[in-house]
């Protein structure tokens, strides 16, 4: 839970006191005394205070990457047109065990996707345009 002071407008942590810039009391909220206690001995943030973890990396996580000539081969890879879109499929689905290549090829295969959705929208977008043109040019021709 956010604790701002009500004189100066700063955050402070929930175990202060006083604000640390101007000095005016802060009301106390009632916590767990060993709640406090943990967040008075570790204040850069733990699982066991609650507060977030922005910079420590989890190992588990952690993928390492791969080389810049194995980004650029897979990358020329996927530049061959209908090879290169059933490699991405192959190697998103279980197809290689580097974990860094599978995240790529996944990648690849979203923008894929987007940029062909994106030109089915803009030739169907221009179907109806020139439809539509085309048949008003037909009526005002038979009309006359």
């Amino acid at each position: 839970m956010a604790h701002f002071c009500k004189n100066c407008g700063l955050l402070t942590a929930p175990y202060d006191e006083r604000c640390p810039k101007c000095g005016a009391p802060l009301p106390h909220i009632p916590m767990g005394e060993a709640l406090l206690e943990s967040m008075r001995q570790s204040p850069e943030g733990t699982v066991e205070t609650g507060e977030p973890l922005y910079e420590q990396d989890l190992e588990e996580d952690r993928i390492d990457a791969m080389s810049q000539g194995a980004t650029t081969a897979a990358m020329l890879l996927f530049a061959i047109p209908i090879a290169g879109f059933v490699l991405a499929v192959v190697w998103s689905f279980g197809g290689t065990q580097d974990p860094a290549r599978r995240r790529l090829a996944r990648a690849y295969l979203v923008r894929a996707l987007v940029v062909a959705g994106l030109v089915i929208l803009f030739v169907a977008v221009a179907a109806m345009v020139f439809t539509a043109t085309l048949h008003s040019q037909l009526a005002y021709y038979y009309y006359r």
